[in-house]
Order: structure tokens, then C-alpha cells, then sequence
């Protein structure tokens, strides 16, 4: 009998540690993610700085996501 629960709560502690692992490895990836959004917005406007002809579209993607943060 006693075998038997110490097993069961092998098992529950087990399942414990399994379902915590599977929410680290889903943030980590979730914010692998978000952290290459940001070089990309990074390489357009070190872009911007290069190529003159592409300033105006930038300028006009940044000011698209800063109305979406504001109606957001």
C-alpha cells in the first residue's frame, strides 16, 4: 500500500515537472520571436539612414504602428 502511493505521487510529481518544462521551452521560444521583430525594425531604419529613397516608406510604417498602439 505504501509502495503503491509513493508511486503515485512519483507520477504526480513527475507530470508537475513535465507540464513546468513545457511553458519554459513556450516562453522561450515566444520570445526568441519577439526579439527578431525587433532587428528587423532595427535594420530598416539603419536602412533608412543608407538609402534615401526608402525613407518615406519607413517613416510610413512607423507612423501605421504608432496608430495601432494608440487605438490598440
Amino acid at each position: 500500500m505504501i509502495l503503491g502511493l509513493l508511486f503515485l505521487l512519483a507520477v504526480i510529481v513527475g507530470a508537475i515537472a513535465i507540464t513546468a518544462g513545457g511553458i519554459a521551452l513556450i516562453r522561450r521560444d515566444r520570445d526568441r520571436v519577439r526579439g527578431s521583430g525587433s532587428l528587423g525594425n532595427a535594420m530598416q531604419e539603419l536602412e533608412s539612414l543608407f538609402v534615401e529613397s526608402k525613407k518615406h516608406v519607413i517613416e510610413a510604417e512607423r507612423d501605421e504602428h504608432a496608430e495601432a498602439g494608440e487605438s490598440g
